[in-house]
């Protein structure tokens, strides 16, 4: 603990606070813990809402022409699994995570869930311990570098939403999908087409994956992603 504290700039005051928050409900219900600290889903809680407001409150501010749906977009994209993971292995939360046995030996992917749970966990208990301003220091000193329009395109989740925004200014319609297995049957290919000549094809375990992956691809071929967050109208700059 006393190397997450130095990682994070904060010494915990009190410390089962910080257990609580790398308690994993696996590692508390295996008994491997001490059953008086608490496992850390009441303090992911209450750090979601944290975290939200306080993205909320900075896109209002640093985005004033932005309209709400395209704040609400970029609120999505910064409170997103894959951002939240990826901060918290910035400052290596897994090695401080207390997992159950079953947990820990899970592919990659749960992980991810784990990690940006954890770290909605860890706002918390900095809230508890620290207070509002420290909170909110610790927030600004991760999330900063992400409050960048073209960063925050290029992290976008949900390439299917960007690739349909797109093709309805552009062309009026909407992307067209469509879905086969492969021929091992374990996986998914999805080809997507605008208008019949612009295509690509994405592979994934389930359609919604093997979708999200083509428009990805689509997007990427296009050169189209920044272009959809600059148009006028819906540019956080106006």
């Amino acid at each position: 603990m006393k190397r997450l504290e130095k990682a994070i700039g904060f010494k915990f005051k009190r410390k089962e606070l910080l257990q609580s928050a790398l308690n994993h409900p696996s590692y508390h219900s295996e008994g491997q813990t001490i059953q008086t600290v608490e496992d850390f889903q009441r303090l992911e809680f209450l750090g979601d809402s944290i975290l939200n407001s306080f993205i909320a409150g900075n896109l209002y501010h640093l985005f004033p022409k932005a309209n709400e749906g395209l704040l609400s977009r970029l609120r999505s994209i910064l409170v997103s699994r894959k951002l939240l993971a990826r901060i918290a292995r910035s400052i290596r939360l897994k090695t401080y995570l207390l997992l159950g046995k079953r947990k820990r030996n899970r592919p990659e992917l749960n992980h991810e869930k784990i990690l940006a749970d954890t770290l909605e966990a860890l706002i918390a208990a900095i809230y508890f311990d620290r207070g509002e301003k420290n909170v909110r220091r610790f927030l600004s000193k991760y999330f900063k570098p992400y409050f960048d329009q073209k960063k925050l395109f290029q992290l976008d989740p949900n390439p299917k939403s960007a690739l349909q925004e797109y093709t309805q200014k552009k062309y009026g319609s909407l992307p067209v999908y469509q879905i086969q297995m492969t021929k091992n049957q374990k996986s998914f290919v999805a080809s997507v087409t605008i208008r019949g000549n612009k295509k690509a094809k994405g592979i994934g375990r389930t359609k919604q994956e093997a979708e999200s992956q083509a428009a990805t691809a689509l997007l990427k071929k296009l050169k189209i992603k920044k272009k959809i967050s600059s148009e006028k109208g819906n540019s956080p700059e106006g």
